[in-house]
């Protein structure tokens, strides 16, 4: 078709579409090229664009052709009509002309109704009014196929706003289809949605994201239903909108609730929102923490079962200040103990805020319930240091004092030995002289089994003796420089000391615990405070013991292994038990001070904090651990043999030496 000849037909197309009645256009062979106008679909059965015209059910009626030759042959303007009745829609006026430039016939048929004009007028403007409030809706509504291309047969002229496409690039998906702009990622969950809900025999409604002829990403909402016929599905007709604000917003309210609730939890708090008038609370933070349960739990707890968890001893005096602070309006603060959910209790600090109506009457309370347990124990290891200080200097005094006597007895045994050995002539030149042989004297100590005796007061005295110098090592100040010591005499010593300390208790039998040592043959020394790293092993092997002890469930007999390593940069211990093992919440936590998994009163939660301290802060170094529970515990301590130790020589940091 030439240039012209389409110019011509998207001129009459445009004027088609304000058209109260109805155009088709022929060309030189008498073929449908154009069918269009507002009353178009009353003959749409009749005649289809590239239909030879004359075959049509509306070109076939009598005298149609010889009308549509005369407008072709005529000369002039052509003013003649023809009328033709259609299927109970009345008749139509037809008049034509023809375009000699082109070749083309352009026919132009008004309908006149079989009713009155009246309601003609009415009809039209209903659909005048529909037409108005539709192109008004901010979104499309649709008519589609039910198939996967989402076939539409009408669209609203608000599909342009939505998809940057204009409504007949949709329809019957002459330029794209509307399962074109689904992404991806969403077309699988629109089928579902769609299919699940026609079978179902109910309407749709869907959230997805479309990419519109911009390339922009829009989320949309989309609410149909299926059109049944004659028990058939015919069409799906619906309603598409743009939600994109309103998803952009609740993202980032949710994003918002999330980094005040991590915050919340990061800084240790269990914060909350009690309704006034319902009593009810919403619980965020810090909740596992506090409560000891996870927050989805937890949010079934109202104000009265939050009443409930306060000690029976703090609970009158905790609910009158609450009450009080209700009436007066002001902030409101206590500390109490607050039972969680293995019935443990943990002393809190709560502090709240009120928000008022306009009146003046509190109606939401907002507030953080924080962990006070660690201020308390401060106090009291503070108490408990100058306790400790004491005890300190009175066991320096008192070891000084037992070293006397154990020395006298030590020397006192070992001289007996001699005076009774054989060897030496002034003990044979005694024994003549009161009349008795030293062999007799012998056998008689032999057989009263006074020779053993001797022995194990030698052996006693020297292990006392051991113990009081491991004692006073282990709790000296590191005051002095570090020095080249040798680990596994350091782990002879914590052993040692580690057998005395838990045969002493009762649940803590060592001696019932194989030690198992794993060395690699000449080691090197370590630059070190000798103390320090006697602490840090004696706490992990102490903890390894007690986990295994307190483990209910333990079926392996217990075992401690300790392996020593090294490499070209570091000399690596490792201690590792085949106890309970821990969890992720407590491997996070375990280094943290005041964090303890034991009962009450049995530990303070620093045992592994000051560990921690003094292998990364003193000594340069560095502590990992592995576990799952029921597979044991390992910790790892990395310590540097060349130039990073020398950095801590005085157990500064790599900073402090710049």
């Amino acid at each position: 078709m030439a240039v012209f000849e389409r110019n011509v037909l998207q001129a009459i197309e445009f004027m088609s579409q304000r058209c109260l009645g109805m155009v088709v256009v022929l060309d030189e062979g008498k073929r449908v090229v154009f069918v269009g106008g507002e009353d178009a679909r009353t003959i749409s059965r009749l005649v289809t664009a590239g239909e030879y015209f004359p075959d049509s059910d509306l070109g076939g009626r009598n005298g149609f052709e010889e009308f549509v030759n005369a407008v072709i042959h005529s000369d002039t303007p052509f003013f003649k009509s023809y009328k033709s009745e259609t299927d109970g829609a009345g008749e139509i006026t037809w008049q034509g002309n023809y375009l000699d430039e082109s070749g083309l016939v352009v026919l132009k048929g008004t309908l006149s109704a079989s009713g009155s004009e009246s309601e003609l007028r009415v009809l039209r403007d209903k659909e005048r009014i529909l037409s108005t409030l539709l192109s008004n809706l901010p979104g499309m509504v649709y008519r589609c196929q039910n198939d996967v291309e989402w076939t539409m047969v009408f669209v609203s002229e608000g599909c342009f706003d939505l998809t940057g496409y204009d409504a007949s690039s949709l329809l019957n998906n002459r330029e794209v289809s509307f399962a074109d702009l689904i992404l991806p990622e969403y077309k699988a969950h629109v089928w579902e949605c769609v299919q699940e809900a026609v079978q179902d025999g109910e309407p749709f409604e869907i959230i997805y994201k479309i990419q519109t002829f911009s390339g922009e990403k829009k989320w949309v909402w989309e609410k149909g239903t299926g059109i049944i016929e004659e028990d058939e599905l015919v069409a799906l007709e619906g309603f598409i909108t743009d939600v994109t604000p309103l998803i952009v917003t609740e993202q980032a309210l949710h994003q918002s609730e999330e980094r005040f609730r991590l915050m919340a939890e990061k800084t240790g708090q269990m914060v909350y929102d009690l309704d006034l008038k319902t009593n009810e609370i919403y619980w965020s933070g810090a909740v596992m923490e506090i409560a000891g349960c996870s927050e989805e739990e937890f949010q079934s707890v109202d104000l009265d079962g939050w009443g409930e968890r306060i000690h029976p001893d703090d609970r009158a005096r905790v609910l009158a200040t609450l009450d009080s602070c209700m009436q007066e309006a002001r902030s409101f603060l206590s500390v109490y103990r607050f039972r969680r959910k293995d019935g443990s209790y943990l002393y809190v600090e709560d502090e709240g805020d009120f928000l008022l109506d306009a009146s003046g009457k509190p109606v939401r309370m907002v507030g953080a319930v924080k962990n006070y347990s660690d201020k308390m124990k401060v106090q009291e290891l503070m108490i408990q240091s100058e306790k400790m200080t004491t005890v300190a200097s009175l066991s320096a005094g008192m070891a000084h004092e037992i070293n006397n006597p154990l020395g006298i007895i030590s020397q006192s045994a070992q001289n007996i030995e001699r005076r009774l050995s054989p060897g030496f002539d002034k003990n044979v030149d005694v024994a003549q002289s009161v009349g008795v042989s030293l062999d007799a004297v012998k056998r008689y100590l032999d057989e009263r089994k006074i020779t053993i005796m001797l022995e194990a007061i030698k052996d006693a005295s020297s292990r006392a003796a051991r113990i009081i110098i491991n004692m006073l090592n282990f709790s000296r100040k590191s005051e002095e420089k570090k020095d080249f010591c040798s680990l596994n005499d350091i782990v002879d010593r914590v052993l040692e000391m580690a057998e005395t300390d838990f045969s002493s208790e009762k649940e803590y039998d060592f001696k019932k615990i194989k030690i198992i040592r794993e060395c690699q043959p000449d080691l090197p020394d370590v630059l070190c405070f000798q103390g320090e790293l006697e602490q840090v092993l004696f706490n992990l092997v102490r903890n390894a013991a007690q986990a295994m002890s307190a483990d209910e469930n333990q079926q392996k007999d217990p075992e401690i292994t300790i392996r020593i390593k090294c490499n070209d940069a570091y000399v690596i211990m490792e201690v590792e038990d085949n106890g309970p093992g821990m969890d992720s919440y407590t491997r996070k936590k375990v280094f943290e001070p005041f964090f303890t998994t034991k009962s009450q009163g049995v530990g303070s939660g620093l045992g592994l904090s000051i560990v921690y301290f003094i292998v990364t802060r003193n000594h340069g170094g560095s502590i990992t651990l592995e576990s799952e529970p029921g597979k044991g515990v390992k910790f790892i301590i990395s310590l540097p043999r060349g130039p990073v130790a020398d950095l801590y020589v005085q157990g500064g940091s790599c900073e402090e030496q710049v």
